[in-house]
């Protein structure tokens, strides 16, 4: 399917109007109102999608994705708005947005919802058809871009429209102090370990640091009601220098390509209790991490 089947033209709007969410998608809403079969509430489904901005606290980059799920429609409505310039919609937005990719999602429709924005997320990706999207003069310019781009919505969401890039990544010469780092930096428990190449060989988990330093003996008792030592975290001070990553890694417990499915991913991290796994190319090439703190603010809350 391509994804100009399911888009409105008379749902595409340029040079909208506002410096905030609020101004921005009322905006947006307001002159759907003319076109979309049923009637809504303007301000309500404004401060129902910021509200459930602030609540999820996702941040945009260069591209707003405001959304609600009404039990009102029974069909899947996608608006597309071009601001005249970029504006900072929320604070910790790393880019201020110049599109703005508007839906109202019925309860069918969320699997369609999610395949669409995926599709069209993998197109505005690429710097130069987002810099060409904003640069649209009317509906019927933008429509036509799109077209170009022959943007198909895939039968079943697949690893690569999940996966978060450019994330932090050690090498098995780091120190572990670098890996402390980055995991009270970051909040992941676990970190890919890259060679030179960027190929994946291993990945690094916090809690198998701190295993390592807690003695044998511990592990092996059941009433820990008694043990008050400190001596386990002075060691990992202490050695922390000049210990290395490649002395704690383990082989990643899962990895998938690019076009793995969601469920079977999703699947796989269940059936192993994985909180974390890599996607990589099929050269081995580390291409980000699919956390599922993702499965669950992109499909269940995206």
């Amino acid at each position: 399917m391509k994804l100009v089947s399911i888009l409105n033209e008379e749902l595409i709007f340029t040079n909208v109007s506002g410096v905030s969410r609020s101004g921005i998608y009322t905006d947006m809403l307001r002159r759907a109102q003319s076109v979309l079969p049923f009637a809504f509430d303007v301000d309500r489904l404004v401060s129902g999608m910021i509200e459930r901005e602030d609540t999820l606290q996702i941040p945009y980059d260069q591209v707003a994705l405001p959304h609600l799920r009404l039990p009102e429609v029974n069909d899947l409505y996608m608006m597309i708005g071009v601001l005249p310039r970029p504006v900072q919609l929320q604070y910790a937005d790393p880019a201020p947005c110049r599109l703005v990719v508007m839906s109202l999602i019925s309860a069918d429709t969320s699997d369609l919802y999610l395949k669409a924005l995926a599709a069209l997320a993998r197109f505005l990706g690429v710097e130069a058809n987002r810099q060409r999207v904003a640069e649209a003069a009317n509906a019927q310019e933008l429509l036509e871009i799109l077209r170009e781009g022959d943007i198909r919505v895939r039968s079943t969401l697949a690893a690569e429209d999940l996966l978060v890039a450019g994330v932090a990544a050690l090498h098995p010469e780091d120190s572990i102090a670098t890996a402390i780092d980055l995991f009270s930096r970051d909040s992941r428990p676990v970190l890919p370990v890259l060679d030179a190449e960027n190929r994946l060989v291993g990945e690094l988990s916090a809690m198998d640091i701190l295993k390592k330093f807690i003695p044998e003996y511990m592990l092996r008792m059941d009433n820990l009601d008694f043990v008050t030592s400190f001596e386990p975290f002075s060691r990992i001070l202490q050695e922390e220098a000049t210990d290395l990553v490649r002395e704690h890694m383990r082989e990643p417990l899962l990895t998938v390509k690019p076009e793995t499915p969601l469920i079977q991913f999703t699947v796989r991290m269940a059936k192993g209790d994985v909180q974390s796994c890599f996607v990589v190319s099929p050269e081995g090439k580390f291409l980000g991490e699919i956390m599922v703190k993702d499965i669950v603010m992109k499909v269940l809350r995206g």
